[in-house]
């Protein structure tokens, strides 16, 4: 019994896989946003600009999201829309936040 438990327990997708993409695309978000406000981009601007910065960042956390949720059991194309709202809603609390530092509506 104890041996099925177990084998289970390492059959389950592991959620530490998405741990190292979703720090990445969020620290690259971060340096953008310093870099923007560096370079006195207006908060419209930013708006435009963050929709596709990071991309390769993006891509890796999208993938790691992905496979995290096919693994639990999740079909295919609701994992990958499921990690196009976590996506974007990184990139959507930068663009909250670049509007906040530069003090535009």
């Amino acid at each position: 019994m104890f041996t099925l438990l177990l084998a289970i327990a390492m059959a389950a997708p592991n959620p530490s896989s998405i741990v190292a993409p979703r720090r990445a695309f969020a620290t690259c978000l971060k340096t953008f946003e310093t870099m923007s406000r560096q370079g006195k981009i207006d908060a419209a601007a930013y708006s435009a600009a963050v929709k596709s910065a990071c991309p390769s960042e993006a891509a890796a956390l999208m993938n790691a999201l992905v496979a995290f949720d096919v693994a639990m059991g999740n079909k295919r194309s609701s994992a990958t829309a499921n990690a196009a709202r976590d996506v974007d809603d990184y990139r959507l609390t930068s663009e909250e936040r670049y509007r906040d530092l530069v003090g535009h509506p």
